[in-house]
């Protein structure tokens, strides 16, 4: 019973975590590389939730938010990290490409099919590189049978309507002998034309704070705005009380309004005296100079529909795997393609004066093709317990239009290759040796070019231990990688504002390690703790990026002689269990060495762009996640599950100098704020209902553009689902479940503060789905 209290509590994190999307516990899988249950590890069931980007699919995990980069790109944010420092896996193979580099591509996934999302909130170095240093992702695209299924066949149609949401349809099917073979198909798309907002697309402040009580402009507003905000000095005619007649009979004489009005009642011209009228409109005491605030939008503001918020998605997978007495061998193919704009901004921040009719949208287009092998043999030799091969090859093409034109095209080819060795456990020991290659090229095509052609080789070795014991467990892992960048010749030109002068190949060789234990306490209670040391080599665009990055908003200029980052994590977690109330609470702290950031330069470009180089600072990361959920059995009325969770995250530098003081301030800008959420669940003979709310709060910390960061009001997003199956007597289907959910039910003003886009594209307003699910 002991042993049976402590099991629940010490797996509490994974349906506590996740407040408002159904959550299981994991399944038993037969693979060498599950995670540790010391980490901070969350299992994310594909429910039939309005699921539009991974990151939206995870940002109800306490500590993860996404990116919100507009609504059709949505990158996973865990403890304020994203990007080259969360890697993103599919079937346990990295699909980090463009996506890691450039805010507004998105991660391609499927939110039909995906069977489940595994987020390993801690530092996941030892396992995945130094690309995992702030956690991983690793989506289960359900294209691999890693067992056999019951069913001979199992044929699903799914059709979903979407009311200022997607319309999507998708067939997924299995075909299996119930032997050796088992095959899955799968096809989806979604669409919608474009999505509906509350009011308007640009922030309140982008007119109420544009001039600040001091005085001037906020430039950093005016741009996060796109905004044309300058203050012109212009004569006031009130002034003075007399105009001067001569002026006024000879007006090609003046220099401007000043000229035609004077204090004095008489003036004398050519030793001619005249006599200046009265200024009807003179006011006493008035000033001389008065400020017209000039503030044009520079891109549209949209009432009521957010602009250039199209998309579409398009995927088509088969998979097949054999099996034998002793494992497995699959093969899969993965297409995903996808077509949408960036809503709020053109990539032509005009300068003053300009045009602005003539402002073209930005548009976006995706391809990836992904080809996989997966491979598991039990007991191939003595102290052999299990080997497992992956190997893959993906080909990603990511492009932004400028209207109809190209701008930029990036392909990511890469080719990767993971072999893990689980040795045959000897009393409480258990472990594997892990071998790893990588090999990635990007090419680049267009006239907005801001990284060049590069290839980069990563090599690792690592081996994971578990000792486990009856009243504890404990882990360590050891990793050490090689990375390499190669340049190769192509047309790439820096700007003349490049930190670097001639590009070079880079090496790094990083070592990462990890400690951990947990333990029971009493009957009730368990403890986890975790310290890791990570290293991470700087990506291409940290490194080698140089001019007009327009996606991000900036002129962005690398540094190749950076250094790698080097973070030392510490986690400590408590957990609770007792009769269906599990509660779990997180404190971390994350010191960095070499935290890499985008500097601002206290300088603008062409069409306004701040100037940033990448820089390096120390940081540190630190915050807290709590969790807590009550199960009721309500015996004929089913079952009731009622969850809650908050957390706070806070990404602060050191010890800033001067410099990054004025010019970014101790905060970097984009963080994301504190959250408080709640769910409820009800389950009943085929009733599904969940009804969940989670409060964002005004950010209080905040970062600087040269000008500060301005927060934008908290917001509440309400959802709900309610689903029934269904059996349909004399019909085809085996089964049918209906559903209809909703989204934003209140019509929030939502705008994410770790949304590069906050200020001129909000979340979409209040949607619906209505859909059905059959099974042949």
């Amino acid at each position: 019973m002991r042993h049976h209290v402590f099991a629940a509590a010490m797996l509490s994190t994974a349906p506590l975590a996740y407040a408002a999307v159904d959550v299981t516990l994991q399944t038993i899988k037969v693979r060498a590389d599950k995670p540790s249950n010391i980490d901070s590890v969350v299992l994310v069931e594909n429910t039939q939730a309005q699921n539009r980007t991974l990151g939206g699919m995870l940002e109800h995990v306490s500590g993860v938010q996404s990116s919100a980069f507009g609504p059709n790109a949505g990158a996973p944010v865990i403890r304020s990290l994203s990007g080259s420092r969360v890697q993103i896996l599919e079937d346990g193979q990295s699909i980090l490409g463009m996506n890691a580099l450039s805010g507004d591509i998105n991660i391609p996934f499927d939110p039909l099919f995906a069977r489940s999302v595994t987020v390993n909130k801690s530092s996941d170095s030892v396992r995945f590189g130094g690309n995992a240093i702030g956690g991983s992702v690793d989506v289960d695209s359900g294209l691999v049978s890693r067992k056999m299924e019951s069913t001979r066949k199992d044929v699903e149609l799914v059709l979903r309507k979407g009311f200022n949401d997607a319309n999507a349809q998708g067939l997924r099917a299995n075909f299996n002998d119930g032997q050796r073979f088992s095959t899955n198909l799968q096809l989806s798309f979604q669409k919608i034309g474009h999505y509906a907002i509350p009011g308007n697309s640009k922030a309140g402040v982008c007119n109420s704070q544009l001039f600040p009580v001091k005085g001037g402009v906020n430039t950093f507003l005016a741009d996060s705005c796109q905004k044309e905000a300058r203050i012109q000095q212009v004569y006031n005619k009130a002034s003075q009380p007399f105009i001067d007649q001569f002026m006024k009979e000879n007006p090609d004489w003046a220099d401007g309004d000043f000229s035609f009005y004077t204090n004095q009642p008489t003036s004398v011209w050519q030793r001619k005296t005249y006599v200046n009228p009265a200024n009807p409109a003179y006011v006493p005491g008035t000033p001389s100079m008065t400020q017209n605030k000039i503030n044009k939008d520079v891109t549209p503001d949209y009432h009521g529909t957010l602009g250039n918020s199209h998309a579409s998605n398009a995927h088509f997978g088969v998979g097949t795997t054999y099996f034998s007495d002793r494992g497995y061998v699959a093969v899969s193919l993965d297409s995903k393609e996808s077509e949408y704009g960036v809503p709020g901004f053109s990539m032509e921040n005009k300068s003053f004066g300009a045009n602005y009719d003539e402002g073209l949208p930005v548009g976006v287009i995706i391809k990836q093709d992904k080809y996989a092998l997966e491979a598991h043999l039990r007991d191939p030799v003595a102290y052999l317990e299990s080997v497992q091969l992956r190997m893959s090859r993906l080909n990603n093409a990511s492009g932004e239009r400028l209207g109809a034109a190209k701008a930029n095209d990036y392909r990511f080819d890469t080719n990767q290759a993971e072999l893990l060795l689980a040795q045959r456990r000897a009393g409480p020991l258990s472990g594997l040796l892990g071998l790893s290659y990588k090999a990635r090229d990007i090419a680049g095509s267009g006239t907005q070019l801001y990284l060049p052609d590069a290839s980069t080789l990563s090599r690792a070795l690592f081996v994971k231990q578990n000792l486990e014991f009856d009243w504890a467990t404990f882990d360590a892992g050891f990793r050490h990688e090689n990375v390499a960048h190669d340049i190769r010749k192509s047309g790439f030109k820096m700007s003349r504002n490049a930190s670097n002068s001639t590009l070079e190949d880079k090496s790094f060789s990083l070592n990462s390690y990890s400690l951990g234990a947990s333990t029971r306490l009493g009957q009730l209670f368990g403890a986890k703790l975790r310290y890791s040391a990570s290293e991470r080599a700087p990506d291409v665009n940290e490194l080698y990026a140089s001019n007009r990055h327009y996606s991000i908003m900036t002129q962005e200029e690398g540094n190749q002689d950076l250094k790698a980052e080097r973070a030392r994590n510490t986690e400590l977690t408590g957990l609770f269990a007792n009769r269906g109330f599990q509660l779990s609470a997180t404190g971390y702290v994350m010191k960095y060495e070499n935290y890499l950031y985008l500097g601002h330069s206290g300088a603008q470009m062409a069409n306004r762009l701040p100037l940033k180089y990448w820089k390096q600072t120390d940081t540190t990361v630190k915050g807290f996640e709590i969790d807590a959920s009550q199960t009721v059995q309500l015996g004929a009325y089913g079952k009731l599950n009622l969850s809650a969770f908050a957390d706070l995250v806070k990404n602060k530098a050191d010890y800033p100098d001067k410099l990054r003081a004025h010019n970014d301030g101790a905060y970097l800008p984009n963080m994301p704020t504190n959250r408080y959420g709640a769910n409820l669940q009800w389950e009943n003979q085929g009733w599904k209902t969940r009804l969940s709310g989670t409060r964002y709060d005004k950010q209080k910390y905040l970062g600087k553009s040269v000008s500060e960061e301005v927060p934008l009001d908290g917001y509440t997003m309400v959802n709900f689902q309610v689903s029934r199956a269904l059996q349909v007597p004399d019909s085809p289907f085996a089964s049918v479940e209906v559903f209809v959910s909703g989204s934003n039910l209140l019509d929030a003003d939502a705008r994410p503060h770790n949304s590069p886009l906050k200020y001129i594209a909000p979340l979409p307003g209040r949607g619906f789905q209505v859909g059905l699910s059959a099974r042949l």
